[in-house]
C-alpha cells in the first residue's frame, strides 16, 4: 500500500458529529434491532452487545489499513535482516521446530507470506498504534466484520437488501470475506470447481468451536461466498481427514485441492493432521496459509524493529515512533522500570493468554512473572497504549437491558493481498476488564464509513 501513511489524519468515532436526526435514527433502530445487527455473530451467554457500529470517515478508515500494512512490511524487513527462511527464523527466535508440525523449514521469507494480516490497533489521542500483528490465514474477524456492518446497514435502510434513504451518510466497507476469497483463490492457484476444505476442530471456552456441527454452521456464509468465486467450500472434522492411495487429501467424499487452516497445528495432533501433512509434503494439496506465517507474527519481531531503529530511513523511524509502542524482549534489566506503564506478553501467545498488565497486579507478582519471562526469553515488554474511549449503548443478551458505557476499542483491519477490506472491532462492555479479547468476554463489532459528516448537532 505504499510508504508510511500521512500522519495528520485523526481516527475518531464520528457519532457526535452527525446531525441529530441521524443519531436519533441510529439510536432508535439500534435499541429495537440490535439482535438483527448481531445475527450470526458468536457471543457468550450473559453478554452485552453494542447497538451500533463504530463510525469512521474514509480517511481514518484508510489510515488504519495503511498503518497495519506498513507495520507488516517493517516486520518482514526485520526478519530478513537476520534470516532468509522459516526454519532459520525459528532458530533465531529459539522456537522448537516441533511446535510447527506443518512448517517447511526451507520456506523462503518473502512478501508472499503477508497475504493475510490483521493488526491489533489501538487509537491513542487519535493516532492508530499497532500493539500486535497477526500474519496468518487463521486470523478471525472477517465473517463478524461483514455481518455486523451489513446487518446494521440493513437495519438503518429499513429492509434486508434495501437501499439506504436519500442522503443517508453511512455505508459499508468492502466485504472482508470476498477479499479473503479473492486472495485465497489466487494464492492457492485454485481453478473453477476445485474443493477447499476447512478442517473444523473443538476448542474449549468458545461455544461456537465446541460443537463441530455448530462450527460448520458458523462457516456457512463463507461457503456461500465460495460459490461466487467458483469453488466448493466444505467444513469437515480435522480428525476425519484421510489420504487416499494417490496421497490426495480426502474429506469424506471430497478431494481437497486446497485447505483453509483455522487452527494451530501443534494443538491438534492426530491422524487427521498427519494426513494433511502428508498431502502437503506430496504436493497434492496446498494450504492457506503455510505455517511459516506464524513465527513472522511473533511479538518479539516488534522488538526487533525497535532494536533496528537506527538502520531505518527517517520516514520509517518516524513511523515506528508514532505507530508502534515501544517494545523490547523482556529481560531482568526491566525490573526497576515503572510497571504501571508496561504490559508483559508472551511472544507467540494469542487470545490474551499469559498477558499481564503491570498496573493490574501487585509488585511481587509482577516481579515473579518478569523474572520468569526473562529466563525463558520468549516474552516482550510493551509500553501500554491508553486507548481513546468511545461511548456506545449496549443491550444485554438475556434481559435486553440498555446501558451506556465509554470503552476503549481494538481495531482489526482485515488485510488480504495487502489491501484493506473491512475492520473487525472488539471492545469492552459495561462490565470493566483489563484485556479486550473475545476469549475473555469482549464484544465483537464492526465499522461503517461516514461519507459526509456534518459537524455540530
Amino acid at each position: 500500500m505504499g510508504g508510511p501513511p500521512v500522519s495528520d489524519v485523526r481516527v475518531t468515532d464520528l457519532y457526535d458529529t452527525l446531525p441529530a436526526q441521524v443519531c436519533d435514527r441510529i439510536d432508535a433502530l439500534g435499541r429495537e434491532h440490535w439482535r438483527r445487527g448481531h445475527a450470526g455473530v458468536p457471543r457468550p451467554a450473559d453478554s452485552w452487545c453494542p447497538t451500533r457500529p463504530l463510525l469512521l470517515d474514509a480517511d481514518a478508515y484508510a489510515l488504519v489499513g495503511a498503518v497495519a500494512d506498513r507495520a507488516a512490511g517493517l516486520v518482514l524487513d526485520a526478519c530478513l535482516r537476520r534470516v532468509s527462511t522459516a526454519g532459520e527464523l525459528l532458530d533465531a527466535l529459539s522456537m522448537a521446530r516441533t511446535q510447527f508440525p506443518l512448517l517447511d523449514p526451507a520456506e523462503p521469507l518473502t512478501e508472499r507470506l503477508l497475504t493475510s494480516i490483521r493488526a491489533d490497533v489501538m487509537v491513542e489521542r487519535g493516532v492508530p498504534r499497532v500493539v500486535e500483528l497477526n500474519i496468518d490465514g487463521a486470523i478471525g474477524g472477517a465473517i463478524e466484520a461483514d455481518l455486523v456492518a451489513r446487518q446494521f446497514q440493513e437495519v438503518y435502510s429499513g429492509a434486508p437488501g434495501g437501499q439506504d434513504p436519500s442522503g443517508w451518510p453511512l455505508r459499508t466497507p468492502p466485504s472482508a470475506v470476498d477479499a479473503f476469497f479473492t486472495e485465497l483463490v489466487s494464492f492457492l492457484g485454485l481453478s473453477e470447481g476445485d474443493c477447499l476444505v476447512v478442517p473444523v476442530f473443538r476448542e474449549d471456552g468458545l461455544d461456537h468451536l465446541a460443537d463441530l456441527d455448530d462450527f460448520i454452521s458458523f462457516l456457512a456464509p463463507m461457503a456461500e461466498r465460495g460459490k461466487a468465486h467458483g469453488i466448493t467450500v466444505t467444513g469437515y472434522p480435522l480428525d476425519g481427514l484421510t489420504l487416499d492411495d494417490g496421497r490426495r487429501l480426502r474429506a469424506g467424499e471430497h478431494v481437497a485441492h486446497g485447505v483453509f487452516r483455522l487452527f494451530l497445528p501443534v494443538e491438534q495432533a492426530g491422524a487427521g493432521l498427519d494426513a494433511l501433512g502428508g498431502a502437503l509434503r506430496a504436493g497434492t494439496a496446498r494450504m492457506y496459509t503455510p505455517e511459516a506465517t506464524s513465527p513472522v507474527s511473533d511479538k518479539r519481531v516488534l522488538a526487533w524493529i525497535w532494536e533496528d531503529l537506527d538502520l531505518l530511513d527517517p520516514a520509517d523511524r518516524d513511523f515506528v515512533r508514532r505507530h508502534v509502542p515501544y517494545t523490547v524482549i523482556a529481560g531482568a534489566g526491566a525490573l526497576g522500570r515503572d510497571r504501571s506503564s508496561l504490559v508483559l506478553k508472551p511472544g507467540d501467545g494469542y487470545g490474551g493468554a499469559g498477558v499481564t498488565l503491570g498496573r493490574s497486579v501487585e509488585r511481587e507478582v509482577w516481579r515473579e512473572r518478569l523474572v520468569a519471562a526473562a529466563a525463558s526469553g520468549d516474552h516482550v515488554l510493551q509500553q501500554v497504549v491508553d486507548g481513546d474511549l468511545v461511548t456506545f449503548e449496549f443491550a444485554h443478551d438475556t434481559t435486553g437491558e440498555i446501558r451506556s458505557a465509554a470503552v476503549p476499542c481494538v481495531l482489526g483491519p482485515m488485510m488480504y493481498g495487502r489491501r484493506l477490506s473491512g475492520i473487525y472491532v472488539r471492545h469492552a462492555g459495561p462490565r470493566p476488564g483489563d484485556l479486550i479479547n473475545t476469549h475473555q468476554g469482549a464484544a465483537s463489532n464492526s465499522v461503517l464509513i461516514v461519507d459526509s459528516p456534518t459537524a455540530g448537532r
